[in-house]
């Protein structure tokens, strides 16, 4: 398929640069081997777990807000990298952010597995930091899943505060 001049080719054809496939990769690992925000809160105002039956992965998320502001975050995890490090780089984006800006960045997430987003369309407000190095996951459907367990327990998170 070709591109016209105007066109950005789609997230999923992204990393096409080895050197930029082999940062995204590193990003990933550096999360995963040294996680931020793996722990538990004393007195968390929401705690969710989230399991795949597929693969034996388990996600908790606990959240501590102060009015519509995430005030803190935690996780904790038996699972693999991909979904240590998307709940490191996750909670590490949207502590400090409204419970809508939260969301807005795990939309963000999903265009970027869907590859319905370019990473060319995201605007200087939209910054989604060290999750932008999930991009890369998009090209591996099996993997998705593995970033959709921590999205889907923060979410449920967010909904029972």
């Amino acid at each position: 398929m070709a591109l016209s001049a105007d066109q950005s080719p789609p997230v999923a054809a992204l990393p096409v640069d080895a050197g930029v496939a082999s940062l995204y990769q590193e990003i990933i690992l550096s999360h995963y081997r040294a996680p931020k925000h793996k722990r538990l809160i004393d007195g968390a105002a929401a705690a969710v777990e989230h399991r795949n039956p597929l693969c034996g992965d388990m996600c908790s998320v606990q959240l501590s807000l102060d009015g519509d502001r995430i005030v803190d975050a935690a996780f904790n995890a038996h699972a693999c990298s991909i979904t240590q490090a998307t709940a490191s780089m996750l909670l590490d984006r949207i502590i400090g952010a409204t419970v809508s800006e939260a969301r807005t960045v795990m939309t963000r997430v999903d265009q970027l597995l869907d590859s319905a987003a370019r990473l060319s369309d995201q605007s200087p407000g939209d910054d989604l930091g060290d999750l932008r190095a999930l991009a890369s996951v998009s090209r591996f459907p099996a993997r998705r899943a593995c970033v959709r367990l921590v999205l889907g327990a923060v979410r449920e998170t967010i909904s029972t505060v």
